[in-house]
């Protein structure tokens, strides 16, 4: 099945993001149904849509001073904005989803921007890769109980000993469980508001940035 795209150009923090999306999502409904009974990842109708924290989560990044660039991944891509956003930001950033489609897009809209030749994995959060990164990414990815264990299996996984993980909340209840979890599993869990100020009341329906470390690693830094 072949989607068919409208283009979007999406302006976060003083940078113009062109992306293509499906123009109907009638389109990934019936790509998800399909997928479903096939047996294939693709059973997702919902990863081709601009989830609310996305370009918010993209303006931290942009807004932020990195000293150096870091070997970044957007676990949940979707369209890929907060991997773009990264791009732009200077990381080396591959695109993950477990939807094929998605990832292709993403690839897709990082070539749109300039960036060509990018990198996009496709795998299972239960099933996750060998691959580490210093810094991972996602949004809109806690709306789910079920997928905040083997979310954090994933992080546990691929990221390195002393990476960082940043996850972009529109304010959903479930994302207080997820940090409670995070933390019980060995996770330093701090609280940031849209504009990168500490915020640790996660109140109902208001954006915040979840940011994760290893316990052990920050215990190791300030020793």
């Amino acid at each position: 099945m072949t989607l068919q795209l409208a283009r979007q150009t999406l302006s976060i923090a003083n940078h113009e993001i062109a992306v293509e999306l499906p123009s109907s999502q009638d389109q990934v409904l019936e790509e998800a149904i399909q997928g479903a009974h096939s047996g294939t990842p693709d059973a997702d109708p919902y990863w081709g849509l601009i989830w609310a924290s996305a370009p918010k989560t993209a303006a931290l990044i942009l807004r932020q001073t990195w000293p150096s660039p870091l070997k970044a991944l957007e676990l949940g891509c979707g369209i890929g904005v907060v991997g773009i956003a990264a791009l732009i930001a200077g990381h080396d950033v591959t695109f993950a989803d477990h939807a094929p489609s998605a990832v292709r897009l993403a690839v897709a809209n990082a070539a749109l921007n300039g960036f060509t030749d990018m990198v996009g994995i496709v795998f299972d959060w239960k099933q996750p890769t060998r691959h580490q990164f210093d810094f991972i990414l996602a949004s809109d990815v806690l709306y789910d109980p079920a997928g905040h264990e083997p979310l954090l299996s994933t992080l546990q996984a691929m990221l390195s000993d002393h990476g960082v993980v940043w996850i972009g909340d529109p304010g959903r209840v479930h994302a207080l469980r997820f940090a409670e979890l995070a933390v019980r599993h060995g996770w330093c869990v701090e609280s940031l508001n849209e504009f990168a100020q500490p915020d640790p009341t996660l109140a109902h329906m208001q954006f915040r940035l979840l940011v994760l470390q290893r316990s052990s690693a920050l215990a190791a830094a300030s020793g």
